[in-house]
Protein backbone atom coordinates (compact mmCIF):
# COMPACT_ATOMS: atom_id res chain seq x y z
CA UNK A 1 0.00 0.00 0.00
CA UNK A 2 1.53 3.64 -0.75
CA UNK A 3 1.66 6.60 1.57
CA UNK A 4 1.12 9.95 0.02
CA UNK A 5 4.28 12.21 2.09
CA UNK A 6 3.38 15.89 2.20
CA UNK A 7 6.30 16.32 -0.36
CA UNK A 8 5.94 14.94 -4.18
CA UNK A 9 6.42 11.92 -3.69
CA UNK A 10 4.71 8.58 -3.37
CA UNK A 11 6.64 6.01 -1.30
CA UNK A 12 5.71 2.72 -0.14
CA UNK A 13 6.12 2.73 3.95
CA UNK A 14 8.63 1.04 5.91
CA UNK A 15 7.55 -0.83 9.19
CA UNK A 16 9.90 1.07 11.51
CA UNK A 17 9.79 1.39 15.31
CA UNK A 18 9.39 4.06 17.87
CA UNK A 19 7.90 7.94 16.60
CA UNK A 20 8.71 9.25 13.21
CA UNK A 21 9.82 12.66 12.35
CA UNK A 22 6.92 14.59 10.35
CA UNK A 23 7.66 14.80 6.60
CA UNK A 24 9.73 18.25 5.27
CA UNK A 25 8.12 19.13 1.94
CA UNK A 26 10.61 19.57 -0.83
CA UNK A 27 10.58 22.02 -3.88
CA UNK A 28 8.41 20.88 -6.71
CA UNK A 29 10.81 18.83 -8.78
CA UNK A 30 11.53 19.30 -12.42
CA UNK A 31 10.37 16.78 -14.86
CA UNK A 32 12.96 14.65 -16.18
CA UNK A 33 11.66 15.11 -19.85
CA UNK A 34 12.78 17.41 -22.76
CA UNK A 35 12.51 20.99 -22.47
CA UNK A 36 8.94 22.00 -23.42
CA UNK A 37 7.79 18.47 -23.55
CA UNK A 38 4.55 18.23 -21.01
CA UNK A 39 5.42 16.40 -18.33
CA UNK A 40 5.67 12.13 -17.70
CA UNK A 41 2.51 10.94 -16.16
CA UNK A 42 2.98 11.07 -12.23
CA UNK A 43 2.82 6.74 -10.64
CA UNK A 44 -0.94 6.63 -9.44
CA UNK A 45 -0.75 6.35 -5.90
CA UNK A 46 -2.27 2.68 -5.02
CA UNK A 47 -5.19 2.71 -2.76
CA UNK A 48 -5.99 6.10 -2.32
CA UNK A 49 -8.95 6.81 0.02
CA UNK A 50 -11.12 9.28 -1.75
CA UNK A 51 -12.26 12.18 0.22
CA UNK A 52 -15.51 14.45 0.37
CA UNK A 53 -14.93 17.98 -0.99
CA UNK A 54 -15.08 19.69 2.50
CA UNK A 55 -12.03 17.69 3.59
CA UNK A 56 -10.29 17.96 0.46
CA UNK A 57 -10.20 22.07 0.98
CA UNK A 58 -9.68 21.25 4.86
CA UNK A 59 -6.21 19.49 3.64
CA UNK A 60 -5.34 21.56 0.48
CA UNK A 61 -5.50 25.01 3.55
CA UNK A 62 -2.95 22.57 5.70
CA UNK A 63 0.99 24.07 5.54
CA UNK A 64 1.89 20.83 3.79
CA UNK A 65 -1.10 19.86 1.52
CA UNK A 66 -0.68 16.49 -0.26
CA UNK A 67 0.80 15.44 -3.38
CA UNK A 68 -1.81 13.47 -4.61
CA UNK A 69 -6.00 13.67 -4.12
CA UNK A 70 -8.89 12.01 -5.05
CA UNK A 71 -12.48 13.71 -4.34
CA UNK A 72 -16.15 12.31 -4.53
CA UNK A 73 -17.77 14.91 -5.88
CA UNK A 74 -16.97 18.47 -7.32
CA UNK A 75 -13.99 20.29 -5.49
CA UNK A 76 -15.20 24.06 -5.73
CA UNK A 77 -12.15 26.37 -4.78
CA UNK A 78 -13.32 29.57 -6.55
CA UNK A 79 -13.08 32.99 -4.94
CA UNK A 80 -10.20 31.17 -2.58
CA UNK A 81 -7.23 34.00 -2.58
CA UNK A 82 -5.12 31.41 -0.45
CA UNK A 83 -5.15 28.52 -3.35
CA UNK A 84 -1.31 28.65 -4.93
CA UNK A 85 -1.44 25.11 -6.19
CA UNK A 86 -3.31 22.13 -6.30
CA UNK A 87 -1.68 18.89 -5.61
CA UNK A 88 0.05 16.84 -8.85
CA UNK A 89 -2.09 13.84 -8.65
CA UNK A 90 -6.14 15.10 -8.60
CA UNK A 91 -8.84 13.07 -9.81
CA UNK A 92 -12.40 14.25 -9.36
CA UNK A 93 -15.94 14.92 -10.81
CA UNK A 94 -15.36 18.79 -11.35
CA UNK A 95 -12.98 21.03 -10.66
CA UNK A 96 -13.60 24.19 -10.42
CA UNK A 97 -11.31 27.48 -9.43
CA UNK A 98 -12.61 30.22 -10.88
CA UNK A 99 -11.50 34.02 -9.60
CA UNK A 100 -8.33 32.62 -7.34
CA UNK A 101 -6.00 35.50 -7.95
CA UNK A 102 -3.01 33.76 -7.08
CA UNK A 103 -3.51 30.37 -8.42
CA UNK A 104 -0.32 29.73 -10.61
CA UNK A 105 -0.66 26.02 -12.14
CA UNK A 106 -2.80 23.24 -12.45
CA UNK A 107 -2.33 19.58 -11.53
CA UNK A 108 0.43 18.22 -13.33
CA UNK A 109 -1.45 14.96 -13.79
CA UNK A 110 -5.84 15.75 -13.82
CA UNK A 111 -8.31 13.69 -14.02
CA UNK A 112 -12.05 15.34 -14.20
CA UNK A 113 -15.26 15.23 -15.83
CA UNK A 114 -14.69 18.99 -16.36
CA UNK A 115 -12.25 22.20 -15.34
CA UNK A 116 -12.99 25.55 -14.67
CA UNK A 117 -10.31 28.15 -14.33
CA UNK A 118 -11.77 31.47 -15.69
CA UNK A 119 -10.14 34.79 -14.74
CA UNK A 120 -6.74 33.29 -12.92
CA UNK A 121 -4.38 35.91 -13.53
CA UNK A 122 -1.24 34.56 -12.32
CA UNK A 123 -2.20 31.18 -14.13
CA UNK A 124 0.67 31.68 -16.98
CA UNK A 125 1.24 28.32 -18.19
CA UNK A 126 -0.85 24.84 -18.41
CA UNK A 127 1.59 21.91 -18.82
CA UNK A 128 1.47 17.89 -17.81
CA UNK A 129 -1.34 15.46 -19.27
CA UNK A 130 -4.95 16.72 -18.78
CA UNK A 131 -7.84 14.20 -19.31
CA UNK A 132 -11.00 16.10 -19.24
CA UNK A 133 -14.16 14.32 -20.16
CA UNK A 134 -16.41 17.15 -21.04
CA UNK A 135 -14.72 20.78 -21.13
CA UNK A 136 -11.73 22.77 -19.69
CA UNK A 137 -12.47 26.29 -19.48
CA UNK A 138 -9.86 28.98 -19.00
CA UNK A 139 -11.27 31.78 -20.59
CA UNK A 140 -10.17 35.67 -19.13
CA UNK A 141 -6.91 33.92 -17.46
CA UNK A 142 -3.60 35.10 -18.05
CA UNK A 143 -2.79 31.93 -20.36
CA UNK A 144 0.60 32.26 -22.05
CA UNK A 145 1.33 29.19 -22.91
CA UNK A 146 -0.09 26.01 -23.35
CA UNK A 147 1.98 22.82 -23.77
CA UNK A 148 0.58 20.16 -22.50
CA UNK A 149 -0.28 16.10 -23.45
CA UNK A 150 -4.47 17.34 -23.13
CA UNK A 151 -7.79 15.92 -23.98
CA UNK A 152 -10.72 17.46 -23.90
CA UNK A 153 -14.63 17.70 -25.52
CA UNK A 154 -13.96 21.28 -25.70
CA UNK A 155 -11.42 23.67 -24.47
CA UNK A 156 -12.43 27.27 -23.92
CA UNK A 157 -9.52 30.21 -24.37
CA UNK A 158 -12.20 33.18 -24.89
CA UNK A 159 -10.64 36.48 -24.08
CA UNK A 160 -7.26 34.71 -22.84
CA UNK A 161 -5.44 37.99 -24.25
CA UNK A 162 -1.89 36.46 -23.33
CA UNK A 163 -2.32 33.61 -25.08
CA UNK A 164 0.52 33.35 -27.69
CA UNK A 165 1.37 29.65 -28.12
CA UNK A 166 -0.05 26.62 -28.31
CA UNK A 167 1.72 23.31 -28.06
CA UNK A 168 2.03 19.80 -26.87
CA UNK A 169 -0.37 17.17 -28.25
CA UNK A 170 -4.27 18.80 -27.60
CA UNK A 171 -6.84 17.01 -29.20
CA UNK A 172 -10.51 18.39 -28.26
CA UNK A 173 -13.71 17.97 -30.47
CA UNK A 174 -13.94 22.06 -29.51
CA UNK A 175 -11.96 24.76 -29.38
CA UNK A 176 -12.65 28.60 -28.71
CA UNK A 177 -9.88 31.34 -28.93
CA UNK A 178 -12.40 33.91 -29.54
CA UNK A 179 -10.48 37.00 -28.59
CA UNK A 180 -7.04 35.72 -28.35
CA UNK A 181 -5.55 38.29 -29.90
CA UNK A 182 -2.00 37.32 -29.45
CA UNK A 183 -2.71 33.71 -30.99
CA UNK A 184 -0.78 33.71 -34.59
CA UNK A 185 -1.00 30.34 -35.52
CA UNK A 186 -1.82 27.24 -34.64
CA UNK A 187 0.65 24.08 -34.45
CA UNK A 188 0.36 20.84 -36.35
CA UNK A 189 0.12 18.58 -32.74
CA UNK A 190 -3.28 20.65 -32.38
CA UNK A 191 -6.56 18.08 -33.38
CA UNK A 192 -9.72 20.01 -33.72
CA UNK A 193 -12.46 17.80 -34.03
CA UNK A 194 -16.05 19.76 -34.95
CA UNK A 195 -15.53 23.43 -34.44
CA UNK A 196 -13.62 26.12 -34.01
CA UNK A 197 -14.49 29.98 -32.43
CA UNK A 198 -11.78 32.38 -33.99
CA UNK A 199 -13.62 35.61 -33.35
CA UNK A 200 -11.39 38.66 -32.78
CA UNK A 201 -8.27 36.43 -32.63
CA UNK A 202 -4.80 37.03 -34.30
CA UNK A 203 -5.26 33.84 -36.69
CA UNK A 204 -5.16 34.71 -40.16
CA UNK A 205 -5.72 31.33 -41.77
CA UNK A 206 -6.11 28.08 -40.74
CA UNK A 207 -3.52 24.98 -41.24
CA UNK A 208 -4.32 22.41 -43.77
CA UNK A 209 -4.49 19.16 -40.92
CA UNK A 210 -7.30 21.40 -39.15
CA UNK A 211 -10.78 21.21 -41.28
CA UNK A 212 -13.27 21.75 -38.27
CA UNK A 213 -15.99 23.94 -38.73
CA UNK A 214 -15.02 27.97 -38.37
CA UNK A 215 -17.35 29.91 -35.91
CA UNK A 216 -17.55 33.76 -35.43
CA UNK A 217 -19.07 34.22 -32.09
CA UNK A 218 -20.71 30.80 -32.42
CA UNK A 219 -22.34 31.37 -35.76
CA UNK A 220 -21.07 29.01 -38.67
CA UNK A 221 -18.66 31.25 -40.97
CA UNK A 222 -16.68 30.38 -44.41
CA UNK A 223 -12.79 31.21 -44.09
CA UNK A 224 -13.52 34.27 -46.15
CA UNK A 225 -15.43 35.99 -43.62
CA UNK A 226 -13.34 34.91 -40.94
CA UNK A 227 -10.06 36.17 -42.66
CA UNK A 228 -10.51 37.78 -45.28
CA UNK A 229 -13.41 40.42 -44.90
CA UNK A 230 -12.22 42.73 -47.11
CA UNK A 231 -12.97 40.46 -49.99
CA UNK A 232 -17.13 41.02 -48.91
CA UNK A 233 -19.40 42.85 -50.63
CA UNK A 234 -22.70 44.44 -49.61
CA UNK A 235 -24.27 42.79 -52.13
CA UNK A 236 -23.10 39.19 -50.11
CA UNK A 237 -24.41 40.38 -47.12
CA UNK A 238 -28.13 40.92 -48.96
CA UNK A 239 -28.19 37.09 -50.09
CA UNK A 240 -28.01 35.70 -46.94
CA UNK A 241 -31.07 34.67 -45.63
CA UNK A 242 -29.79 33.28 -41.88
CA UNK A 243 -30.49 36.40 -39.35
CA UNK A 244 -27.45 35.42 -37.63
CA UNK A 245 -24.90 35.11 -39.86
CA UNK A 246 -25.88 38.27 -41.87
CA UNK A 247 -25.45 40.14 -39.12
CA UNK A 248 -21.87 38.37 -38.95
CA UNK A 249 -21.29 39.40 -42.24
CA UNK A 250 -22.54 42.72 -41.86
CA UNK A 251 -20.22 43.38 -39.07
CA UNK A 252 -17.04 42.37 -40.75
CA UNK A 253 -17.56 44.30 -43.51
CA UNK A 254 -18.67 47.53 -41.73
CA UNK A 255 -21.49 50.25 -42.20
CA UNK A 256 -19.68 52.37 -44.82
CA UNK A 257 -18.75 49.37 -46.68
CA UNK A 258 -22.15 47.79 -47.24
CA UNK A 259 -24.14 51.52 -47.91
CA UNK A 260 -21.32 52.40 -50.08
CA UNK A 261 -22.09 48.86 -52.46
CA UNK A 262 -26.08 49.06 -51.74
CA UNK A 263 -27.22 52.26 -50.75
CA UNK A 264 -30.49 52.47 -49.46
CA UNK A 265 -33.69 54.79 -48.93
CA UNK A 266 -32.67 58.23 -47.48
CA UNK A 267 -35.17 59.05 -45.06
CA UNK A 268 -34.49 62.82 -44.46
CA UNK A 269 -30.88 64.92 -45.23
CA UNK A 270 -29.62 68.18 -42.99
CA UNK A 271 -26.80 69.90 -42.50
CA UNK A 272 -23.85 70.96 -39.77
CA UNK A 273 -20.36 71.88 -39.88
CA UNK A 274 -18.92 68.85 -41.78
CA UNK A 275 -21.68 69.19 -44.30
CA UNK A 276 -24.62 67.22 -45.76
CA UNK A 277 -25.91 64.65 -43.07
CA UNK A 278 -28.02 61.64 -44.35
CA UNK A 279 -30.71 59.16 -42.50
CA UNK A 280 -30.77 55.99 -43.95
CA UNK A 281 -32.73 53.08 -44.23
CA UNK A 282 -31.77 49.40 -45.56
CA UNK A 283 -34.95 46.98 -44.68
CA UNK A 284 -34.06 43.04 -43.93
CA UNK A 285 -36.17 40.42 -44.55
CA UNK A 286 -37.10 38.51 -40.96
CA UNK A 287 -35.13 41.08 -38.94
CA UNK A 288 -34.93 44.85 -37.98
CA UNK A 289 -33.60 47.51 -40.45
CA UNK A 290 -30.58 48.42 -40.90
CA UNK A 291 -31.44 52.40 -40.32
CA UNK A 292 -27.60 54.88 -40.09
CA UNK A 293 -27.17 58.20 -40.10
CA UNK A 294 -24.02 59.25 -42.56
CA UNK A 295 -21.94 62.40 -41.24
CA UNK A 296 -18.60 64.19 -42.51
CA UNK A 297 -15.97 64.79 -40.32
CA UNK A 298 -15.04 68.48 -40.75
CA UNK A 299 -11.69 68.37 -39.62
CA UNK A 300 -10.72 65.26 -41.16
CA UNK A 301 -13.02 64.95 -44.56
CA UNK A 302 -14.31 61.39 -43.94
CA UNK A 303 -17.47 60.15 -43.63
CA UNK A 304 -18.70 57.85 -41.55
CA UNK A 305 -22.00 55.28 -41.22
CA UNK A 306 -23.17 55.16 -37.51
CA UNK A 307 -26.12 52.57 -37.21
CA UNK A 308 -29.04 53.92 -34.65
CA UNK A 309 -32.12 52.32 -33.73
CA UNK A 310 -34.92 51.92 -36.70
CA UNK A 311 -37.52 54.24 -34.90
CA UNK A 312 -35.34 57.24 -35.63
CA UNK A 313 -36.68 59.61 -38.86
CA UNK A 314 -34.28 62.65 -38.34
CA UNK A 315 -30.79 63.14 -38.49
CA UNK A 316 -30.85 65.31 -35.61
CA UNK A 317 -32.21 62.38 -33.56
CA UNK A 318 -29.84 60.04 -34.84
CA UNK A 319 -26.40 61.98 -34.10
CA UNK A 320 -28.48 63.02 -30.68
CA UNK A 321 -28.56 59.25 -29.90
CA UNK A 322 -24.82 58.75 -30.57
CA UNK A 323 -24.35 61.19 -27.90
CA UNK A 324 -26.56 59.12 -25.41
CA UNK A 325 -28.98 62.00 -25.52
CA UNK A 326 -32.75 63.07 -26.76
CA UNK A 327 -32.82 65.32 -29.41
CA UNK A 328 -34.12 68.05 -27.36
CA UNK A 329 -31.23 68.00 -24.84
CA UNK A 330 -28.75 68.17 -28.13
CA UNK A 331 -27.45 71.62 -28.27
CA UNK A 332 -23.59 71.14 -29.13
CA UNK A 333 -21.28 74.24 -29.45
CA UNK A 334 -19.95 72.92 -32.15
CA UNK A 335 -21.01 69.67 -34.26
CA UNK A 336 -17.78 67.13 -35.53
Amino acid sequence: MFRVQSGRHLVRPQRQDGPQPAPQRPARPEPAATAGAPAPALTAPAALTPVSPQEARALLRQASPPAALAVNGTLNLSGSAWLRFLPDWLRCEALIVDDCPHLTALPADLHAGRVSARRCPELREVTGRLSVREGLNLSGSGVRTIHADLHATRLTLARCRDLINLAGTISVSHLDVRGCAGLRDLPPSLHVTQTLDVADSGLTSLPPHIRAGLRWNDVPVEPKVAFTPELLTGHDVLRVRNVQRRRVLLDRIGVEKFLADVGGLILDRDEDAGGQRQLVRVPFDDDEDLVAVVVRCPSTGGTYALRVPPHLRTCRDAVAWTAGLAASEYHPVQEA
